[in-house]
């Protein structure tokens, strides 16, 4: 680590000026090998040497202006070479510590630590300070200093191991979408690499491919074959991205207080979150991962699984690669230090057949606008698409219908110990576990659909994860006594309760009927 003789100031390592050259070295040697297979003119030769040695030099200025410092209060990052920047962070407000490092910083021995500290002002990007890069043994030790707990040795003794990859979890890469996308995204990298290459794909090879197909006796072969072709290739993309992304996983809790999730083979990536801020879990279904019997497993963090990190799908709050969901519960409730999992553990009440209605009804309007839309259009331009609307209906009820009805079946929420549980989705079902005394508030809403069948949106605020977790599709009455229970008190001043006046209302189980008074 290089001091620059100020006050506590360090410099980054100055390898990082040596990994930008390798790589600007590696992309002009492929520029240099496209410009001489397409026969380019000199002077595009003569723009690649300054291009390669510009951005080296531009890290070398920007090596030297930039300097950090950690002290008992604040982390401080000072860089910029056109314009000056100086950021500071409380050290008390830092939520995790994300280590990496691509090939080239692994072959130098460097690595980028991101110090995450969970408060956005605009985008995701401020609520990080990234420091590229630092040696080894100094990104380690920052991270250490940074997420120390109160009491806690320095040692590394009492590493207590919580969970490793297991290869045959491999099974669960290809039940996604993602074998799909990587499969279409081969045929367009190919297409992209014939274009680069001269080959003219779009005036020779495509034409061809349509003609020899178009001319096939036997067209109704050829065709499954090349879909088999694009999901063979992608299903064996996805193999080769669980293997990069997941190799040597494990996830640990360190002596200092922390949880700290290592893995990666090209890219390695290290994250480190404090369990102080640990705010709940969530198990995760995508809709061919849970026909696998398979689950993913988040932390909910101060700081960590915000929904930029989803976006981006770089989310630092992963606590397992897609694995059993048996597993999925032993991990979450050694994450939580329980002795099952509250998302397994609790009973779920289940919500009333109004939301199942309301989901149904929503699909056949949906269906009815669709069709009733290209009916309209095919009645001025053309027949076609009159049948197309018809079509079109049947599918939007035929797919829809058991969609709403897994949607409903799904639909959960429940309170166990120290965690309220709710659960919901169909394509992708979340079942989140939150700790009660993590809840800050709740806000209630009503939408026009809602107030006629009586029923409301719950949402759960903290501070961790997404921020708001829903209870949805739920009758107003029964989300009111459910905040109530789970965090009593804190709606006590909006709610009104009724005597209980027996009926028909309460021979059903309803019980008194609170309604809020100026919940949003």
């Amino acid at each position: 680590m290089s001091t620059s003789g100020a006050a506590g100031w360090r410099r980054l390592d100055p390898r990082i000026v040596v990994a930008t050259a390798v790589w600007c070295a590696l992309l002009g040697v492929v520029a240099l090998a496209v410009l001489w297979w397409r026969d380019a003119p000199w002077w595009l030769y003569a723009a690649v040497p300054p291009a390669a040695l510009g951005l080296p030099a531009y890290e070398g200025v920007r090596w030297h202006r930039t300097t950090y410092r950690l002290t008992s209060e604040r982390v401080e990052l000072r860089t910029g070479v056109a314009v000056r920047s100086h950021r500071s962070v409380p050290r008390q407000r830092i939520r995790s510590v994300d280590v990496s490092a691509n090939p080239v910083h692994r072959l130098l021995g460097i690595r980028t630590v991101r110090i995450g500290t969970g408060h956005h002002v605009g985008s995701g990007q401020d609520a990080v300070l990234t420091l590229d890069a630092l040696a080894v043994r100094d990104s380690d030790a920052l991270g250490e200093r940074l997420l120390r707990g109160r009491g806690a040795g320095e040692d590394g003794g009492g590493r207590v191991t919580l969970a490793r990859i297991r290869w045959g979890w491999l099974r669960f890469a290809p039940l996604s979408v993602v074998p799909l996308l990587l499969g279409l995204s081969a045929v367009g990298g190919l297409h992209n690499l014939l274009d680069l290459l001269g080959a003219e794909p779009d005036t020779v090879l495509v034409p061809r491919l349509i003609s020899w197909l178009t001319g096939s006796a036997d067209l109704l072969t050829v065709v499954p074959l090349v879909v088999l072709a694009v999901l063979a290739t992608g299903v064996v993309g996805a193999l080769g991205l669980y293997v990069e992304m997941w190799w040597d996983f494990r996830l640990t809790r360190e002596p200092n207080g922390t949880l700290r999730a290592a893995r990666g083979l090209v890219v390695t990536r290290s994250v480190s979150l404090e369990e102080e801020r640990l705010r709940g879990v969530e198990i995760a279904e995508p809709l061919l991962l849970r026909r696998g019997g398979g689950a993913c497993t988040y932390a909910v963090a101060t700081g960590a699984g915000t929904v930029e990190e989803e976006t981006r799908g770089h989310d630092s709050s992963a606590l397992l690669p897609p694995a059993p969901l048996a597993e999925a519960h032993r991990v979450a409730a050694a994450v939580l230090g329980e002795d099952r999992d509250p998302t397994e553990s609790v009973r779920l009440l289940p919500h009333t057949r109004h939301a199942l209605r309301r989901m149904l009804r929503l699909v056949l309007l949906t269906g009815l606008g669709l069709g009733g839309v290209l009916v309209l259009l095919g009645a001025l331009l053309t027949p076609v698409l009159v049948h197309a609307g018809w079509l079109a209906a049947l599918v939007v009820w035929a797919v829809g219908t058991p969609f709403a009805v897994d949607a409903h079946r799904n639909l959960g929420h429940g309170v166990t110990g120290r965690h309220l549980v709710t659960r919901h989705g169909t394509l992708k079902r979340r079942t989140i576990a939150l700790r009660r005394d993590g809840v800050i508030g709740w806000n209630i809403t009503q939408w026009a659909w809602h107030r006629r069948s009586g029923l409301s949106r719950l949402t759960v605020t903290t501070a961790g994860g997404r921020g708001a977790y829903h209870v949805k599709d739920v009758l107003l009455p029964e989300g009111l006594r459910f905040a109530d229970e789970a965090v009593p008190g804190l709606l006590e001043p909006f709610l009104v309760r009724t005597p209980v006046v027996p009926g028909p209302r309460t021979a059903r189980g309803l019980g008194p009927r609170p309604h809020a008074e100026g919940a949003p």
